[in-house]
């Protein structure tokens, strides 16, 4: 049961993502043009529901028999190393957003085409977006770091660890290729810099902060937007 979970979810993994976050991201795009309500909060249920779905899958691969150390699901080695690291990261991470707020607007316009339908405006929508980028640092790194690198490591043993980490860089830059390429080039560079992080430190600890890090900053670089009632309510 565990080695079919397994290839299961490395065929997901690798040939479904892709695909699906495009046929969602194109349904939120529709929705939003048909003025549907709460159009970005059912793509952030959606998301979320995805990512409960993937980590239960992990964990059930895991107490199948996969060692925890396979899948980074181990404590860090120093926890001095991480915390500082964490600091630092993500200190570094929320000046950069800050000093990204005064062109809030024009970078929203500017995005507009291939990532408008992702960014939150309500004070609702940011919850839930804020809720899906903590899940998307949790199940992400579970899948794309911690499971994918142990599969390809067990069914590609003759492969090399730069080759491993530059397959899954790819696959994860590909599950996000729905945002444009450009974006998903960033994304896949992201990606080597968390499987670096995953291997200096044996754990998945450190790169699931820095992910969720990563995405949480559009909390903190666009401002909240009146609800649309609210706005005519403001009007009327």
């Amino acid at each position: 049961m565990t080695i079919v979970l397994a290839h299961c979810l490395a065929a997901y993994l690798i040939l479904v993502t892709s695909w699906l976050g495009y046929l969602w991201y194109q349904r939120v795009q529709r929705r939003l043009a048909a003025d549907v309500p709460d159009a970005k909060v059912g793509l952030y249920r959606g998301l979320l529901a995805e990512q409960i779905l993937i980590t239960a899958v992990v964990l059930a691969i895991w107490r199948g028999g996969v060692p925890a150390s396979g899948l980074g699901l181990v404590v860090p080695r120093s926890w001095a190393w991480n915390c500082a690291a964490v600091l630092v990261i993500v200190g570094v991470l929320v000046w950069s957003s800050v000093r990204l707020r005064p062109k809030a607007e024009k970078l929203r316009v500017k995005v507009d085409d291939h990532l408008g339908a992702l960014l939150p405006g309500t004070p609702q929508e940011r919850s839930w977006f804020g809720a899906v980028s903590v899940g998307a640092g949790i199940s992400e790194e579970l899948c794309f770091r911690g499971f994918l690198l142990y599969y390809l490591a067990a069914y590609l043993p003759n492969t090399a660890t730069w080759q491993r980490v530059l397959v899954t860089a790819i696959v994860f830059a590909l599950a996000h290729i729905y945002q444009g390429w450009k974006p998903a080039i960033g994304t896949g560079v992201l990606g080597l810099i968390l499987a670096g992080l995953y291997l200096l430190t044996r754990s998945l600890f450190l790169p699931m902060v820095v992910h969720a890090a990563v995405d949480l900053r559009v909390l903190l670089i666009f401002r909240p937007q009146p609800s649309p009632r609210l706005a005519e309510q403001g009007s009327a």
